[in-house]
Protein backbone atom coordinates (compact mmCIF):
# COMPACT_ATOMS: atom_id res chain seq x y z
CA UNK A 1 0.00 0.00 0.00
CA UNK A 2 3.12 2.39 0.28
CA UNK A 3 3.07 2.85 -3.53
CA UNK A 4 -0.32 4.14 -3.69
CA UNK A 5 0.23 6.07 -0.45
CA UNK A 6 2.83 8.01 -2.27
CA UNK A 7 1.23 8.06 -5.72
CA UNK A 8 -1.36 9.86 -3.63
CA UNK A 9 0.99 12.50 -1.72
CA UNK A 10 2.59 13.41 -4.98
CA UNK A 11 -0.64 14.50 -6.61
CA UNK A 12 -1.37 18.33 -7.53
CA UNK A 13 -4.48 17.81 -5.22
CA UNK A 14 -2.04 17.45 -2.35
CA UNK A 15 -0.86 21.37 -2.49
CA UNK A 16 -4.48 21.99 -2.73
CA UNK A 17 -5.44 20.37 0.33
CA UNK A 18 -2.23 22.01 2.51
CA UNK A 19 -3.03 25.35 1.08
CA UNK A 20 -7.09 25.28 2.20
CA UNK A 21 -5.84 23.43 5.51
CA UNK A 22 -3.79 26.62 6.05
CA UNK A 23 -6.70 28.83 5.32
CA UNK A 24 -8.77 27.29 7.26
CA UNK A 25 -6.96 26.24 10.53
CA UNK A 26 -5.98 30.41 10.55
CA UNK A 27 -9.80 31.19 11.30
CA UNK A 28 -11.56 29.28 14.15
CA UNK A 29 -14.95 29.77 12.83
CA UNK A 30 -14.13 28.19 10.09
CA UNK A 31 -12.03 25.68 11.56
CA UNK A 32 -14.68 24.29 14.29
CA UNK A 33 -16.87 23.82 10.86
CA UNK A 34 -14.28 21.75 8.74
CA UNK A 35 -13.85 19.51 12.12
CA UNK A 36 -17.30 19.31 12.07
CA UNK A 37 -16.74 18.21 8.48
CA UNK A 38 -14.34 15.54 9.45
CA UNK A 39 -16.46 14.37 12.23
CA UNK A 40 -19.79 14.35 9.73
CA UNK A 41 -17.29 12.02 7.17
CA UNK A 42 -16.30 9.74 9.96
CA UNK A 43 -20.03 8.86 10.92
CA UNK A 44 -20.95 8.55 7.97
CA UNK A 45 -18.57 5.94 7.01
CA UNK A 46 -19.75 3.63 10.12
CA UNK A 47 -23.04 4.17 8.69
CA UNK A 48 -21.62 2.34 5.78
CA UNK A 49 -19.84 -0.15 7.42
CA UNK A 50 -23.07 -1.26 9.69
CA UNK A 51 -25.11 -1.65 6.30
CA UNK A 52 -22.37 -3.32 4.23
CA UNK A 53 -21.60 -5.72 6.86
CA UNK A 54 -23.49 -9.09 7.73
CA UNK A 55 -23.36 -10.29 11.92
CA UNK A 56 -22.17 -13.50 10.40
CA UNK A 57 -18.81 -11.78 8.78
CA UNK A 58 -18.45 -9.64 11.98
CA UNK A 59 -15.29 -10.50 13.80
CA UNK A 60 -13.80 -9.04 16.85
CA UNK A 61 -10.93 -6.72 14.64
CA UNK A 62 -14.37 -5.85 12.19
CA UNK A 63 -16.16 -4.66 15.65
CA UNK A 64 -13.25 -2.64 16.99
CA UNK A 65 -13.20 -0.91 13.50
CA UNK A 66 -16.52 0.14 13.90
CA UNK A 67 -16.20 1.37 17.24
CA UNK A 68 -13.03 3.02 16.45
CA UNK A 69 -13.87 5.20 13.56
CA UNK A 70 -16.98 6.09 15.90
CA UNK A 71 -14.79 7.31 18.31
CA UNK A 72 -13.04 9.51 15.71
CA UNK A 73 -16.59 11.32 14.77
CA UNK A 74 -16.55 11.65 18.74
CA UNK A 75 -13.56 13.57 19.43
CA UNK A 76 -13.69 15.62 16.01
CA UNK A 77 -17.28 16.44 17.20
CA UNK A 78 -15.25 17.59 20.58
CA UNK A 79 -12.39 19.32 18.91
CA UNK A 80 -15.25 21.38 16.63
CA UNK A 81 -16.79 22.56 19.89
CA UNK A 82 -13.29 23.85 21.58
CA UNK A 83 -12.76 25.49 18.44
CA UNK A 84 -16.36 27.31 17.61
CA UNK A 85 -17.20 30.64 19.18
CA UNK A 86 -20.19 28.66 20.06
CA UNK A 87 -20.37 24.71 20.79
CA UNK A 88 -23.95 25.06 19.35
CA UNK A 89 -22.81 26.21 15.88
CA UNK A 90 -21.29 23.12 15.20
CA UNK A 91 -23.85 20.58 17.61
CA UNK A 92 -25.31 18.61 14.62
CA UNK A 93 -23.87 18.35 11.07
CA UNK A 94 -26.42 20.61 9.23
CA UNK A 95 -24.84 22.26 6.25
CA UNK A 96 -24.45 26.17 8.31
CA UNK A 97 -22.83 23.59 11.10
CA UNK A 98 -19.85 22.24 8.76
CA UNK A 99 -17.94 23.52 6.07
CA UNK A 100 -19.03 21.84 2.93
CA UNK A 101 -20.53 18.94 4.89
CA UNK A 102 -23.00 17.70 1.66
CA UNK A 103 -19.36 17.63 0.04
CA UNK A 104 -17.69 15.56 2.38
CA UNK A 105 -20.78 13.10 2.36
CA UNK A 106 -20.65 12.82 -1.22
CA UNK A 107 -17.01 12.10 -1.20
CA UNK A 108 -17.77 9.12 0.97
CA UNK A 109 -21.06 7.90 -1.30
CA UNK A 110 -19.06 8.42 -4.84
CA UNK A 111 -16.10 6.27 -3.16
CA UNK A 112 -18.45 3.51 -2.55
CA UNK A 113 -20.06 3.94 -5.77
CA UNK A 114 -16.38 3.91 -7.28
CA UNK A 115 -15.39 0.45 -5.74
CA UNK A 116 -19.19 -0.83 -7.00
CA UNK A 117 -18.35 -0.14 -10.10
CA UNK A 118 -14.74 -2.06 -10.27
CA UNK A 119 -16.12 -5.03 -8.26
CA UNK A 120 -18.92 -5.06 -10.78
CA UNK A 121 -17.49 -7.65 -13.81
CA UNK A 122 -16.69 -10.22 -10.71
CA UNK A 123 -18.89 -12.62 -10.31
CA UNK A 124 -19.93 -12.48 -6.76
CA UNK A 125 -22.78 -13.60 -4.94
CA UNK A 126 -24.70 -10.39 -2.95
CA UNK A 127 -23.47 -11.04 0.58
CA UNK A 128 -19.87 -11.71 -0.57
CA UNK A 129 -19.68 -8.38 -3.32
CA UNK A 130 -21.11 -6.60 -0.08
CA UNK A 131 -18.07 -7.73 1.80
CA UNK A 132 -15.28 -6.89 -0.49
CA UNK A 133 -16.59 -3.67 -1.16
CA UNK A 134 -16.18 -2.80 2.12
CA UNK A 135 -12.85 -4.18 2.10
CA UNK A 136 -12.01 -1.92 -1.22
CA UNK A 137 -13.92 1.28 -0.30
CA UNK A 138 -12.08 1.08 3.73
CA UNK A 139 -8.40 0.46 2.04
CA UNK A 140 -8.97 3.66 -0.53
CA UNK A 141 -10.22 5.77 2.15
CA UNK A 142 -7.26 4.90 4.60
CA UNK A 143 -4.81 5.39 1.67
CA UNK A 144 -6.50 9.31 1.69
CA UNK A 145 -6.26 9.44 5.63
CA UNK A 146 -2.80 8.37 5.85
CA UNK A 147 -1.86 11.52 3.53
CA UNK A 148 -4.56 13.71 5.21
CA UNK A 149 -4.00 13.32 8.49
CA UNK A 150 -0.18 13.83 8.79
CA UNK A 151 -0.34 16.83 6.51
CA UNK A 152 -3.42 18.30 8.86
CA UNK A 153 -1.65 17.10 12.36
CA UNK A 154 1.32 19.76 10.81
CA UNK A 155 -1.38 22.45 10.45
CA UNK A 156 -2.52 21.88 13.75
CA UNK A 157 0.79 21.37 15.65
CA UNK A 158 2.08 25.11 14.08
CA UNK A 159 -0.92 26.73 14.73
CA UNK A 160 -0.68 25.80 18.20
CA UNK A 161 -4.32 24.19 18.20
CA UNK A 162 -5.77 22.88 21.32
CA UNK A 163 -6.27 18.96 19.63
CA UNK A 164 -4.48 16.85 17.73
CA UNK A 165 -5.45 14.04 14.92
CA UNK A 166 -2.45 11.85 15.98
CA UNK A 167 -4.15 9.14 17.82
CA UNK A 168 -6.72 9.03 14.84
CA UNK A 169 -3.82 9.17 12.79
CA UNK A 170 -2.69 5.71 14.16
CA UNK A 171 -5.52 4.30 14.01
CA UNK A 172 -5.51 4.63 10.41
CA UNK A 173 -2.45 3.45 9.91
CA UNK A 174 -3.67 -0.17 11.44
CA UNK A 175 -6.98 -0.28 9.37
CA UNK A 176 -4.93 0.38 6.13
CA UNK A 177 -2.74 -2.52 7.31
CA UNK A 178 -5.66 -5.07 7.84
CA UNK A 179 -7.42 -3.57 4.64
CA UNK A 180 -4.25 -4.94 2.79
CA UNK A 181 -4.32 -8.14 4.66
CA UNK A 182 -7.95 -8.73 3.93
CA UNK A 183 -7.91 -7.78 0.19
CA UNK A 184 -4.98 -10.23 -0.34
CA UNK A 185 -6.80 -13.57 0.90
CA UNK A 186 -10.03 -12.09 -0.95
CA UNK A 187 -8.07 -11.15 -4.21
CA UNK A 188 -4.60 -13.13 -3.90
CA UNK A 189 -3.87 -12.31 -7.79
CA UNK A 190 -5.37 -9.23 -8.53
CA UNK A 191 -5.56 -6.92 -5.51
CA UNK A 192 -3.52 -4.75 -6.56
CA UNK A 193 -4.91 -3.87 -9.72
CA UNK A 194 -8.41 -4.08 -8.36
CA UNK A 195 -6.70 -0.71 -5.47
CA UNK A 196 -5.56 0.79 -8.33
CA UNK A 197 -9.02 1.45 -10.09
CA UNK A 198 -10.63 2.13 -7.30
CA UNK A 199 -8.24 4.92 -6.51
CA UNK A 200 -8.53 6.30 -9.49
CA UNK A 201 -12.10 6.52 -8.82
CA UNK A 202 -11.49 8.17 -5.50
CA UNK A 203 -9.58 10.49 -6.89
CA UNK A 204 -12.00 11.90 -8.49
CA UNK A 205 -14.22 12.15 -6.01
CA UNK A 206 -11.37 13.51 -3.43
CA UNK A 207 -11.02 16.39 -6.22
CA UNK A 208 -14.81 17.20 -6.36
CA UNK A 209 -14.73 17.17 -2.40
CA UNK A 210 -11.61 19.95 -2.06
CA UNK A 211 -13.38 22.16 -4.89
CA UNK A 212 -16.19 22.39 -3.09
CA UNK A 213 -14.26 22.91 0.17
CA UNK A 214 -12.10 25.02 -1.28
CA UNK A 215 -15.46 27.61 -2.21
CA UNK A 216 -17.00 27.31 0.90
CA UNK A 217 -14.13 28.33 2.46
CA UNK A 218 -14.43 31.52 0.61
CA UNK A 219 -18.00 32.11 1.18
CA UNK A 220 -17.31 31.39 5.06
CA UNK A 221 -14.01 33.76 5.19
CA UNK A 222 -16.17 36.73 3.64
CA UNK A 223 -19.15 36.07 5.77
CA UNK A 224 -17.12 36.15 8.64
CA UNK A 225 -16.31 39.55 10.88
CA UNK A 226 -13.66 41.63 10.20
Amino acid sequence: MQRFTEEVRRHADAGRLAALLERVVAEPALHARFVNTLSRMEYVGVRKMLKARHAEDLDEEGLLHVIEEAGHALRLKRAAAKLAPEPAAVSGYREHETLGGAAGEAYMQGVDRACEAVLAPLELHERERAERNYLLSSAVIEVRAEVFYPLYEERLRAAEAPFSVAAIQKDEVRHLAEMEEALRAAFPSDWEALVHRALEGEARCFGDWLAAMEAAAEVGAAALPR
